[in-house]
């Protein structure tokens, strides 16, 4: 956990420093399913994850690690928030226009405020153990890469993002 909050650390300094990012056209299909089971094994067995990518999606313009580092905070933002043991993670993957959209929701708590409101540095729920850098990282990686992204409450009462992938030009 001090890693991953050191990580964080890093990124956050670089991104405020106005460090670049490594921009490449990224394949989603081959490479999104195996990155997150990766994520999650490293988490330990407190999620259970279901992915589905629709076949064919489009390249999409991104930056590997500034991804990988997005999945993370998804998933150890579910897992550390969500109170549940397993947590349910299901993202799915689609074509949107010439993009992706990526939808990410788990079935936790959820967040008990205003939604659109995540994603601000430091702000976290009232019961939050978390310093409010994650999702703060997950929104400024996706607006520096020309996608975006929007927290929701889930269906279910836990929480979603929906992440949207510009296409490669």
């Amino acid at each position: 956990r001090l890693e991953s909050q050191i990580d964080k650390t890093l990124e956050l300094a670089r991104i405020e420093g106005g460090g670049g990012l490594a921009e490449q056209a990224i394949k989603l299909d081959p490479w999104l399913e195996r990155v997150l089971r990766g994520i999650v094994a490293t988490e330990g067995e407190s999620a259970n994850l279901d992915v589905t990518l629709q076949p064919g999606l489009p390249p999409v313009r991104g930056d590997t690690a500034a991804i990988q580092l997005i999945l993370r905070n998804l998933v150890e933002n579910s897992i550390r928030h969500g109170d549940r043991a397993p947590i349910q993670l299901n993202v799915t993957a689609q074509r949107a226009g010439s993009g992706v959209e990526l939808r990410y929701r788990d079935n936790g708590r959820g967040f008990e405020g205003d939604p659109t409101q995540l994603g601000r540095l430091f702000q976290r729920g009232g019961a939050s153990r978390g310093t409010g850098v994650g999702l703060y990282l997950v929104r400024v990686l996706m607006d520096r890469m020309g996608g975006n992204v929007e927290f929701a409450h889930a269906p279910d009462g836990g929480f979603a993002a929906t992440l949207r992938f510009q296409p490669q030009s």
